[in-house]
């Protein structure tokens, strides 16, 4: 790698017959699928190739090969998860029909307890709870240890559940 780095395309060819079995059986048993394997796997050293200046040739390859394949394979299960999703607004609760104007004062309500949030616990909560980003994320973008990010989460979510329990949406009798 530290050829490659360097320029050397010959380097790249060797790099890639070395690792591209290994590689590919790292995606292949995570996914137990054949395409989304070989997908990544290609994806993977697209990314090596892009990211060789950034490559530290005082440090072992391997680590640095499969932190990038780590990276890409929880990117494809996000990808994933969020194509699969439906939005909150579109899903139908079993068993009730809704109206329009339910749904209008469920957002509206929703907006409201969001807005009693500071921006970091709506940020978190939001980017955590809806988008999917992970804590460890969360926390190094914040400067934070993942424990206070996975507190302030939890704290800020007990308080929305808190508030949603006591005022009824539209339609829904008081408890």
């Amino acid at each position: 790698m530290a050829r490659y780095a360097t320029g050397d395309a010959e380097a790249f060819e060797e790099l890639f017959g070395r690792w591209e079995r290994r590689a590919y059986g790292f995606f292949l048993a995570r996914t137990g699928s054949p395409e989304r394997a070989e997908d990544l796997y290609q994806e993977l050293f697209l990314r090596i190739h892009r990211g060789r200046d950034a490559y530290d040739p005082a440090r072992p390859f391997p680590p640095w090969l499969f932190q990038i394949a780590h990276r890409l394979l929880v990117d494809d299960r996000r990808r994933a998860f969020r194509s699969h999703e439906v939005a909150i607004e579109d899903r139908e609760i079993p068993g009730e029909r809704r109206g329009s104007d339910d749904r209008v004062a469920d957002r509206e309500q929703a907006a409201r307890l969001l807005g009693e949030f500071s921006p970091e616990e709506r940020y978190v909560v939001l980017a955590a709870k809806v988008e999917g980003v992970g804590y460890a994320e969360l926390a190094a973008e914040l400067g934070k240890s993942v424990a206070a990010v996975k507190k302030l989460a939890s704290r800020a979510l007990l308080r929305l559940r808190a508030a949603a329990s006591a005022s009824p949406s539209v339609g829904e009798p008081a408890r």
